[in-house]
């Protein structure tokens, strides 16, 4: 059966610690804490737009800057 908190379930084995890691790394992927921190408040249209076009630049620059430091790390183990 599906409900909101089936793809959230961890099972406690012994270790709880272990298993409040597995489950803070599922909410992390399913980004469940920035969408509640979004969702606290009313957002106006033009900050919304700012923000995701800040949030699209920053990925567009990190993507950049992944791929020039791969270019490198190839440039250097060819020995150039």
């Amino acid at each position: 059966m599906l409900n909101p908190y089936s793809g959230r379930t961890v099972t406690v084995t012994k270790n709880l610690g272990d298993s409040l890691k597995i489950l803070d790394g599922i909410l992390s992927r399913n980004k469940v804490k920035v969408q509640l921190r979004l969702t606290e408040r009313h957002e106006k249209k033009g900050c919304k737009r700012r923000r995701l076009a800040s949030e699209r630049w920053r990925n567009q620059f990190a993507n950049e800057v992944r791929k020039k430091v791969q270019l490198v790390m190839k440039m250097r183990d060819r020995g150039a």
